[in-house]
């Protein structure tokens, strides 16, 4: 049975991300959320960590009006806005984004920094999905896929093969690490190609 947390960060992912889709599609964003919290849960049982796996575009992709920080606190309590807040870029909805190679070398040293396992689970499930999006979707397009991101795909191979060996050195589920690791070999196979 869905407890009432989850069913909770559901509802308020639904409606913070309701006029959103995936980059470059048609498809409702809150399917990115979900998939994350359904990933996560194949990796741990702690309820904390999924309900963040749902609520952990919020900050960094919602604007504060829609819902805010206070508002997740008040909503779900500190430990889970943490994990969020730590898997967040340093960015706010509607205002003028930092240039993408400096946020993802931001966001980079920030987990490298983290000792709780929490935020690394959570963004390790997040890049599992984005991945797993992301070839699926060069099978279907091809080299049309790149136009879609902010980066070249060599740079999106470099962040994801850094993350990767971030991540190799956290307590996390090893199965998890060797999961994210065929994906980013997958990448790396389709990037050489050409």
């Amino acid at each position: 049975m869905i407890s009432k947390k989850v069913n909770l960060a559901l509802k308020v992912a639904s409606k913070a991300h309701r006029d959103q889709v995936r980059k470059g599609t048609d498809i409702p964003y809150i399917s990115h959320p979900v998939a994350v919290a359904m990933i996560i849960s194949e990796y741990t049982t702690d309820e904390d960590i999924i309900v963040a796996g749902i609520l952990h575009d919020i900050l960094e992709d919602v604007k504060p009006s829609i819902y805010s920080e206070a508002d997740m606190r008040g909503d779900f309590g500190d430990k889970i806005t943490d994990i969020v807040k730590d898997v967040s870029e340093d960015k706010v909805a509607g205002e003028p984004e930092k240039p993408w190679i400096e946020r993802k070398k931001g966001y980079l040293a920030h987990l490298n920094n983290l000792a709780n396992v929490g935020p690394i689970i959570v963004s390790t499930a997040d890049k599992i999905h984005n991945l797993t999006d992301m070839l699926d979707e060069y099978d279907r397009v091809r080299d049309e896929l790149w136009q879609r991101f902010n980066a070249t795909k060599e740079d999106e191979l470099w962040f994801y093969k850094t993350f990767l060996e971030i991540i190799q050195k956290k307590a996390i589920p090893e199965e998890m690490k060797a999961d994210l690791g065929s994906l980013v070999n997958k990448l790396g196979s389709i990037v050489k190609q050409g």
